[in-house]
């Protein structure tokens, strides 16, 4: 387990506030505007705590939360469910956390060069009401993120998650078609055929995450949330039976 404190310099925080939402990083990807919230209650978390762990021998976590003050978690503790295995070690990836700027990177064991995902130069933005982390990703062969009427393998655009209880309208990714399921999880292909792994965002917050393809067989899921902290579970590698069981 890697645990730690992430402060920002006074005058970046002053920098980041004093600019609309396109404007706090070249790389940052514009959510639907409704979840987006404007007033004065809505400045960067300026001191964050995070968290690295081990859940189970195929499943990693991260958490990112306001270090001063608390902020809403679901109250099931998922990584004491699991009851990991302190003697077994992830044997699907290498981790690395990266600093200056803050992220990290998730490698394949076999062939370390690849990374399986990565947040490295990445947008990352961590505000009271509006959350960013922008994931890259090694293929574009993305399928989940909530309850879809639309084709098997999602394409670019903002896919909304916020449960609703109306009919699941025909999503085309422009945003806002809220679902009656949810189920912030993502199966996602690696760049080895065949093989998958899985995103579980946990949070009760409005989702957005946005899909980018950005060559010819990568993407970027910028996930986007309105609240709570940032919580992601990372299960590898496997079919994608294997990696569905483990989500379940």
């Amino acid at each position: 387990m890697v645990k730690g404190v992430l402060k920002a310099s006074a005058s970046k925080l002053e920098e980041l506030n004093a600019q609309p939402f396109t404007k706090l990083n070249d790389n940052l990807i514009k959510a639907d505007p409704r979840m987006v919230p404007t007033g004065k209650n809505n400045e960067v978390i300026k001191n964050l705590a995070f968290e690295f762990g081990q859940a189970d021998w195929k499943v990693a976590y991260m958490r990112l939360t306001d270090n001063d003050n608390a902020r809403f978690s679901p109250p099931k503790n998922i990584v004491n469910q699991l009851n990991a295995d302190g003697n077994k070690r992830l044997d699907q990836c290498g981790f690395e956390l990266l600093q200056n700027p803050f992220g990290f990177k998730f490698m394949d064991t076999k062939n370390p060069s690849n990374a399986i995902i990565s947040t490295e130069n990445s947008a990352f933005i961590f505000m009271d009401k509006y959350i960013q982390m922008d994931l890259q990703l090694p293929s574009r062969r993305i399928y989940g993120l909530g309850e879809r009427n639309t084709q098997f393998a999602l394409g670019e655009g903002t896919w909304t998650m916020w449960a609703n209880g109306q009919e699941t309208p025909i999503d085309d990714g422009t945003g806002g078609k809220q679902t009656y399921g949810v189920h912030p999880f993502a199966l996602i292909q690696t760049a080895n055929k065949g093989e998958y792994f899985g995103l579980f965002f946990r949070n009760t917050n409005a989702m957005s995450p946005v899909i980018t393809f950005t060559g010819d067989s990568t993407s970027t899921l910028s996930y986007i949330t309105t609240g709570g902290q940032l919580e992601i579970y990372f299960m590898f590698k496997g079919t994608p039976k294997e990696i569905i069981a483990q989500y379940h």
